[in-house]
């Protein structure tokens, strides 16, 4: 049995499916702090500690890092002839696409829509 090597296409194809699946718990750690505190009635993120903030960013950082490595991986792999499972390489590709996506609009819903609470010194 052949191990684990990025050289080979079916490994591309397995690392993109967990890179996506990974973005995909990060985003979903993202949105959780975004919209933990939103205000329905004017649609913002209220915020009282700075450290909440620069925590949202991290999470928007390591989001779109794996989402670009899934997707990257998954295109790479996608349409290789020596490829035997190129449905992991789409899958691993469209989950990169789809957190990449979903990131940024989160991230932009948060920068611009967030009021800060906290008390000035």
């Amino acid at each position: 049995m052949a191990r684990f090597s990025l050289r080979r296409y079916e490994d591309q194809a397995k690392a993109s499916v967990v890179f996506g699946i990974a973005a995909c718990a990060s985003l979903l750690a993202q949105a959780a702090l975004v919209f933990r505190h939103v205000d329905t009635n004017t649609w913002s993120v209220i915020y009282g500690s700075m450290n909440r903030r620069y925590l949202i960013f991290l999470a928007t950082a390591v989001s779109l890092l794996l989402g670009a490595i899934a997707l990257g991986l998954g295109f790479n792999s996608a349409g290789q002839r020596r490829n035997e499972k190129p449905q992991l390489s789409w899958l691993g590709f469209f989950l990169g696409a789809g957190t990449v996506c979903v990131a940024i609009v989160v991230a932009c819903f948060f920068q611009f829509r967030s009021e800060y609470l906290g008390v000035a010194k």
